[in-house]
């Protein structure tokens, strides 16, 4: 029996294309499973290294955390504490709130990983218990000394448990303590044991040493102690050593020895030193010297500290790299296989491709010889089997060489350019016309030099892909739009209308029908459309510059930070511009114990507006910065430049600006604007016109006549009040403006209350009387009350 007998027989069955999908599918099905297993792999790898990232994330703020609870429990154990240790005291328990606060905000981020949820609540609820209890607890008598210390010791040491704990649960998690690599084990390792041990070994050190200086004497118990954390610190260092040692050795990116030689050396030194001086208890002959102890172990516990953030960069350094490494081995594994890939689709595609050629053109010379349009014998490129089939077809060609008249007039003086092609892409006739519009000499030249219409004649291949297929489903196709090559290279736009013809089974023959140039509506088509681009393009542009000037606008006014640091003074300020960009400014600033409120409204909105408005509030700022205070100068400054800065732009732009000074209850008011307001505590309004005290910036270039001033008091509970005309000239839906009245009364009724809620009411007052109606004019409002 035939052993591809089964093989054979399956093969004849199927068409070529069939034919090569099935050997292709045979093929690629084991590769596609193998690279499917290696790329698992890969990413299996960088999710490993991933999670120990997000590992060494979480454990940077425990160790903040823990790092400040050490210095805390120390200085908290302290007998007498100085000015300078309660200043620091209160400020390592603002550092651990802090900490616990970006340890929750972690937690909340990356808890979901490691299952610490519950620890860090807890370590909450008992930082906050040990705040509370740690006061209570104060020393008596001589006699309960130790008991006080023993009380300290057990409300912090629980709490340094619990951040101990929650480190090891985040290693444990994050697949730190499963590091395949020395180095980066190694430094997993120092980061969370070897340091943690060590530090916590020199905070019992240091709490020892501050007990032995309060009683001035060494017990023979706090001797045992020393030496049994002096035993752990020797220890501890000889591990730290040997493993950095091992992670250095085991480093191939090179990078430990360079970046944590020198610290860990450092930290070495110095406990070998403090060693040396613990060591010496052991000799009755020395005495005791608690506070070498305590200065040189504090001195290595700030380098432990430092060692470990130097330890975990360089972890990070090296869990990056890792991915790095396994990503470019990935991707160069992705581009082998592609490469691979695309030789052997290359090669099978060649080989495809010259199959059918040679059935195509048996094909094609089929179909001419029962046309009976056989010009030329069929000749192939090729040397297989298949070139003997060639001259079965050539031996009857000669006799079918006639007969191809019928519709030779029509072709020659036709204004539009008729063909006909056959179904497999080539022409069998064409007139003087189509000749033409593609730029040959003549249709025999057309018809000799397009043998592939789709590759050759279209720009777009799958143009004639979607011809063919609407005339395969439709039968005809009109107004077919496509860009072609003419002879010379050049492209041009044309237009098809076609129809099929089929014999009477059906069987399609050709194809016919008209091509026209349509290059020149095309182009003033595109001419349009590029148009209409630039304008979108420009719109986008101009918006894009608005929402700029807008935020700058916005970053320049007073936060609501300063306006709080502003000492006796309770402020409140609100800005809202009718267009992207608005006109109106205000600013506060301190400046040698004195408030400087400025306002101001430059007329219209808009760019030219928000321009002005900035060089405004630049100079004003400038000049309060240098301490000017001369009014007519301080405002003759400011208009002069306004005046040359507008001539300059040609832009008839001016602006009104008012300035209050407030020193201890004085207020100095210079510059013309509305009017200001100030409510006193029993409910009277006074109100001073600012027409006589300035005149309007950027008309004149000398404004220096016109320029006066107003000094008034406001005493405790009294409101001042700077506004704009965009508030009192607001319409409502019948068109009658909001007014001054209105205002007085919201000010009046919420008086009592913050500058703020004042702020927000008279807001919420002129919104609501406004309603639906367009703001015209840009609204601000400043509220200062004395407190």
């Amino acid at each position: 029996m035939n052993l591809f007998a089964p093989a054979t027989k399956l093969m004849k069955t199927l068409k070529y294309p069939a034919k090569f999908a099935l050997i292709s599918f045979v093929f690629l099905l084991p590769l596609s499973v193998l690279i499917t297993l290696l790329f698992t792999e890969f990413q299996n790898r960088i999710n490993f290294t991933q999670k120990e990232l997000i590992g060494t994330e979480y454990l940077r703020p425990v160790q903040d955390l823990s790092a400040n609870l050490l210095r805390y429990r120390i200085l908290k154990e302290r007998s007498h504490l100085t000015n300078s240790d309660r200043d620091e005291q209160i400020q390592l328990q603002t550092k651990i709130t802090q900490n616990i606060q970006q340890l929750t905000q972690v937690d909340q981020k990356l808890g979901q990983h490691f299952k610490t949820q519950t620890q860090v609540k807890s370590i909450q609820e008992n930082w906050i218990l040990l705040k509370q209890r740690s006061r209570s607890l104060r020393p008596s008598t001589k006699g309960s000394k130790s008991k006080y210390f023993q009380s300290k010791s057990a409300l912090s040491q629980e709490l340094s448990n619990q951040v101990e704990a929650l480190r090891l649960q985040v290693g444990d998690q994050s697949n730190l303590i499963l590091d395949p690599d020395l180095d980066t084990y190694y430094l997993m390792d120092t980061v969370l044991l070897k340091l943690p041990e060590i530090q916590e070994t020199l905070a019992q050190i240091q709490l020892l040493s501050q007990r032995i200086l309060l009683t001035k004497e060494l017990t023979s118990v706090e001797r045992s102690q020393l030496l049994m954390l002096t035993g752990s610190l020797i220890r501890f260092n000889q591990e730290l050593s040997r493993k950095l040692t091992v992670a250095f050795q085991n480093n191939p990116a090179g990078n430990l020895k360079v970046e944590l030689l020198a610290a860990s050396t450092e930290i070495n030194t110095s406990l070998d030193q403090l060693i040396q001086q613990l060591n010496q208890i052991t000799d009755d002959n020395q005495p005791p010297q608690p506070a070498i102890y305590l200065q040189q172990a504090e001195t290595s516990l700030n380098q432990s500290f430092s060692l470990w953030k130097h330890t975990i960069n360089q972890l990070d350094f090296l869990l990056n790299r890792r991915i790095n490494g396994f990503q470019t081995k990935r991707a160069w594994t992705i581009a082998f296989v592609c490469a691979t890939l695309a030789i052997a689709v290359y090669l099978l595609m060649g080989f495809y491709q010259g199959i059918m050629q040679v059935v195509s053109s048996l094909g094609a010379a089929s179909q001419r010889m029962i046309n009976g349009h056989l010009q030329q014998n069929v000749t192939l490129d090729s040397r297989d089997e298949l070139a003997d089939v060639v001259h079965s077809f050539n031996s009857v060609a000669d006799a079918l060489r006639q007969a191809e008249a019928n519709y030779r007039g029509i072709f020659e003086n036709a204004v539009e350019g008729i063909f006909q092609t056959s179904p497999t892409g080539q022409y069998l006739a064409a007139n003087p016309m189509l000749a033409k519009i593609y730029g040959y000499a003549s249709p025999e030249e057309l018809i000799a030099a397009l043998q592939d219409i789709g590759r050759q004649l279209y720009v777009n291949p799958a143009d004639r892909d979607k011809f063919v297929q609407v005339m395969h489903t439709a039968g005809s196709i009109q107004n077919f739009e496509a860009q072609v090559y003419r002879k010379d290279g050049s492209i041009i736009w044309i237009s098809e209308a076609a129809r099929s013809i089929r014999d009477a089974q059906e069987k399609l023959l050709r194809y016919e029908g008209t091509v026209v140039d349509i290059t020149q509506r095309k182009q003033a088509e595109a001419e349009i459309a590029q148009l209409t681009q630039r304008l979108q393009d420009e719109n986008l542009r101009m918006g894009a510059e608005l929402a700029v000037s807008r935020q700058l606008q916005q970053m320049l006014l007073p936060s609501e930070v300063e306006l709080g640091a502003v000492p006796g003074l309770d402020i409140a300020g609100f800005m809202e511009p009718a267009a992207e960009v608005g006109g109106d400014y205000y600013d506060v600033l301190q400046q040698d114990g004195k408030v400087s409120i400025s306002i101001g409204d430059v007329t219209g909105h808009g760019l030219e507006s928000g321009v002005v408005m900035i060089m405004a509030q630049t100079a004003v700022r400038t000049l309060l910065a240098n301490g000017e205070t001369d009014p007519r100068k301080f405002l003759g400054v400011v208009n002069q430049i306004i005046y040359e800065n507008t001539r300059r732009m040609r832009s008839p732009k001016n602006m009104t600006l008012a300035l209050l000074e407030y020193d201890a209850g004085a207020l100095r008011l210079i510059g013309q604007h509305e009017e200001l307001i100030i409510v006193r505590r029993d409910g009277t309004i006074e109100v001073t016109d600012t027409l006589d005290l300035g005149f309007p910036l950027g008309l004149e270039l000398d404004i220096s006549p016109f320029i006066s001033e107003a000094n008034l008091r406001l005493e405790l509970g009294d409101v001042a009040v700077l506004y704009t005309d965009g508030i009192t000239e607001a319409m409502n839906t019948q068109n009658q403006q909001y007014g001054l009245e209105q205002m007085y009364r919201v000010l009046q009724e919420n008086r009592d209350r913050s500058a703020l809620a004042i702020r927000q009411a008279v807001i919420q007052n002129l919104m609501a009387y406004i309603g639906n109606q367009r703001v015209f004019d840009d609204i601000t409002l400043i509220v200062i009350k004395r407190q």
